[in-house]
């Protein structure tokens, strides 16, 4: 993300930076690859690459061996010459590799840039054996997501892509640069995710904090490209941890918002720094409003970070209003928007909240959470007038997307019809797996949350088929301050005697008395 000039500008090798060499060497070194590659299989005649087969080759009688063909359950087929990925002869290794650049790569970043995944990745496997090995594990568990139902068994089974990711492993460990070191945590992070293992994804990513200062100095790149990941990555322990000893440090959050902003992407990288203070800010605060320390006041170092962020907030509004109106800013997509929206919406009621122990707090932002559905509903609409095969079809993606953001108006508004919305935004707008959030969950929780809230009764699609006897807004009492959820999914029998999957769901709620306790219920998920 570049962060001057109008425009975002890539100029030069990313390889080259990285290994402090000129293009031209790095041009050859690849040259010489493909050369003694080619040596391995040469062609009498010139290929045509044609597909499936090369004419010209098959006009000699002979088969090309400039191309495989496998299928798998998705029909994808392996039609590209093996001198685009030098060195790799395994056919299972290629087809994996092209699968990646053409379905895993470009979805990976959900509504941000892609660039990361579909350049420098892919820029990096062509000399780097932990990198490639990495990104064909990646693309054989992605494939394998895209290709199962949610009911399927978890992907820990695909013995393919757990030797790869044990070869980047071994790799790994041989590697003495910092920066390789950072792009292939974030990998491996990855890898984590798609097999829903937390603890090792909240490792990794502290692991990759914990080194990414002393490479930003040395690596001008890394700060460029690494770090927004590893800013955004930073979110997740904070809401799957299982402890505070678990939270990744903090580093490189600016204190001041630029007077400007010279594109979305920076705008994005600001306001997902001044995101990352008010989660910290919002878990630092959970003794307050969940804890033995709700009736106390709340420490002076809290308070003068909750004022920091409050000036973060209205100066980055000030410079991203500048920016939207300003007839030189080049357009980004709608998704791309209304994720930097929703977030910056997000973190301002978060952080006037922080320490609130009355939930009816909440009720003198139902304008902006109304604004935030309304915001999302018009992406829907604009999706839902693309082609059916253009419409999203992702089961995964690395970064955070919607789920949560519309979890939290879900969980947070007391407005029945805007939340039911947000109930159904989720579904549309969200991917079945952002990270570790999976909308089933979410989903069923946030459904959940509404029933207890309002004391109703809501059927498949959402809708109340009991009346509600909290039409509007439920006293205090009846709130829910949190929830959790177990990892295990488990089987229940519902009144009509049908078995529903689901989790066990824990629910924090206060007594007229003011006590907090846990309510735990069994959540359905019917998504």
């Amino acid at each position: 993300m570049a962060r001057k000039g109008s425009t975002k500008v890539r100029t030069g090798c990313l390889t080259c930076k990285y290994v402090n060499l000129e293009c031209n060497d790095i041009r050859k070194n690849l040259e010489d690859k493909n050369r003694e590659a080619n040596k391995k299989r040469i062609r009498k005649v010139k290929c045509d690459e044609g597909k499936p087969h090369c004419q010209r080759c098959m006009s000699t009688g002979r088969k090309c061996d400039g191309y495989e063909q496998t299928t798998t359950s998705s029909d994808l087929t392996w039609h590209r010459p093996r001198h685009l990925f030098p060195g790799v002869d395994n056919i299972d290794e290629r087809r994996a590799l092209q699968f990646f650049c053409q379905a895993a790569g470009p979805s990976l970043s959900g509504p941000m840039d892609p660039y990361f995944w579909t350049h420098l990745v892919m820029q990096f496997s062509n000399f780097e054996p932990a990198v490639r090995h990495s990104v064909v594990a990646i693309s054989s568990l992605y494939e394998r997501m895209q290709t199962r139902s949610q009911s399927a068994q978890r992907l820990v089974d695909n013995r393919f892509a757990l030797s790869h990711y044990n070869s980047a492993i071994r790799e790994l460990k041989s590697m003495n640069n910092e920066p390789l070191v950072l792009l292939v945590c974030i990998l491996f992070v990855c890898i984590e995710f798609l097999q829903d293992n937390q603890g090792a994804a909240i490792q990794h990513c502290k692991h990759g904090v914990s080194i990414l200062k002393n490479a930003e100095v040395a690596f001008p790149w890394t700060k460029e490209y690494l770090s927004p990941i590893f800013r955004r990555l930073t979110i997740f322990p904070f809401f799957f941890a299982l402890d505070e000893t678990s939270f990744p440090k903090l580093i490189n959050l600016e204190d001041h918002v630029p007077e400007s902003f010279a594109c979305f992407e920076e705008a994005q990288h600001f306001i997902d720094g001044i995101l990352l203070r008010t989660i910290r800010l919002v878990r630092g605060g959970d003794c307050y409003r969940l804890g033995d320390m709700r009736h106390c006041p709340v420490s002076l170092a809290f308070l003068v970070e909750q004022d920091k962020t409050r000036v973060l907030l209205d100066n980055w509004k000030s410079r991203f209003s500048d920016l939207q109106t300003r007839p030189s800013t080049p357009t980004r997509s709608e998704e791309m928007l209304c994720s930097i929206f929703l977030r910056y919406e997000v973190a301002r009621i978060w952080v006037e909240t922080a320490f609130e122990y009355d939930e009816t707090t909440y009720d003198k932002y139902i304008d902006r959470f109304r604004l935030m559905v309304a915001m999302a509903a018009k992406l829907h609409s604009s999706r839902a007038l693309e082609p059916e095969n253009l419409q999203c079809t992702r089961k995964f993606i690395f970064e955070m997307g919607f789920v949560p953001l519309l979890y939290y108006i879900v969980m947070k508004c007391r407005c029945l019809k805007t939340r039911i919305e947000a109930l159904f935004l989720m579904k549309k707008l969200g991917v079945a797996k952002e990270n570790l959030w999976e909308v089933s969950t979410m989903h069923a929780v946030g459904r959940r949350i509404v029933e207890i809230e309002h004391d109703v009764l809501l059927d498949e699609k959402d809708n109340p088929f009991t009346t509600p006897v909290w039409p509007g807004l439920p006293p205090d009492e009846m709130r829910v301050r949190d929830s959790t959820t177990r990892p295990a999914l488990s089987v229940q029998v519902d009144a009509r005697d049908q078995e529903v999957r689901g989790r066990m769901a824990g629910f924090y709620r206060r007594t007229v008395e003011g006590d907090i306790y846990l309510q735990t219920d069994f959540v359905a998920e019917i998504i």
